[in-house]
């Protein structure tokens, strides 16, 4: 690959603002991805989200009750006869605010003082904007995140988590003129869920022999029964820390029913989902990962 050697750092770009340009929509939500993940128009395909999201490289999108702007405003110097020069871009910040409780908190706190992720923009219409790289590539514009004081509900005015988002100043050169708005063929962006974590709880006793177990599955935050998680190949029993095959599941209301090889005496069993050799389920625009607390055979 060859090198250009580069003249000067002064933009001479002649602007192009005539003609007709698509207003954009209202902002629905934010998606955060790891700094290292880059969507391929050419090539991107649901299949690709979903193993983004089974390796926890992309957080679908987070719907958040308000949001403000906290940006930093470009940097000037004057000279003696008053003409200015620029010295810095700004920097794109937000203040989001989330009235989603206590255990929705201790989730977003694992996003405190984070350098991993990149964000995209979500809009109404189902399309991300984010950064187009020069090899035609989009990812998202890298930030740093933070996590502010939870309030409570001392007043009519409520409380709620906060999470601040920065742009870093390398991304602002993007945020400014380089971005890219992308939409699929196969998947509303408004529609992608965050992973949902889930409680599995072992509702039948344990015994020698048994060669089924009720397992009851709840959100882990919420008192919901989640249905729909039926297929054998996601879930797996994990005895004496070894892994082995469901090999039928049935549900109602919540209450699963996994076959399995009969169980042994002083076993120690568990369950826990296992789609594709990763830990989160994967239902259509939906996302599950939990396992059950181990116990022992009888």
């Amino acid at each position: 690959m060859a090198l250009t050697i580069k003249k000067c750092s002064i933009s001479d770009m002649v602007a192009r603002p005539g003609g007709l340009f698509c207003d954009e929509q209202q902002v629905s939500g934010i998606i955060l991805a790891d700094r290292s993940v880059k969507l391929d128009p050419a090539t991107f395909t649901k299949t690709i989200l979903d193993g983004l999201i089974q390796q926890d490289k992309f957080i679908g999108t987070l719907k958040y009750f308000s949001a403000e702007d906290a940006d930093v405003d470009p940097n000037y110097t004057e000279s003696s006869t008053g003409e200015s020069t620029k010295n810095t871009l700004g920097i794109k910040k937000w203040n989001f605010m989330f009235n989603k409780g206590n255990c929705f908190q201790n989730e977003i706190n694992k996003l405190d003082k984070s350098e991993r992720y990149s964000i995209f923009i979500v809009y109404q219409d189902g399309s991300i904007l984010g950064q187009l790289m020069k090899d035609g590539r989009v990812k998202g514009f890298n930030v740093k995140t933070f996590v502010g004081i939870k309030k409570v509900k001392t007043a009519a005015e409520g409380g709620g988590s906060t999470l601040r988002v920065d742009l870093l100043p390398d991304a602002m050169k993007y945020w400014q003129g380089q971005s890219a708005l992308v939409e699929s063929d196969e998947i509303d962006f408004t529609e992608l869920n965050p992973v949902t974590g889930l409680s599995v709880d072992i509702t039948s006793p344990l015994v020698a022999s048994a060669t089924s177990t009720k397992v009851l599955v709840t959100n882990q935050c919420a008192d919901s029964k989640v249905s729909g998680l039926t297929t054998p190949a996601n879930w797996k029993i994990r005895r004496n820390g070894v892994l082995e095959a469901v090999t039928a599941v049935t549900e109602v209301n919540g209450l699963y029913t996994f076959t399995h090889a009969a169980l042994v005496a002083n076993d120690k069993i568990s369950f826990e989902i296992y789609d594709g050799g990763y830990a989160v389920y994967v239902l259509d625009t939906d996302y599950y990962a939990g396992k059950s607390s181990e116990e022992k055979v009888a």
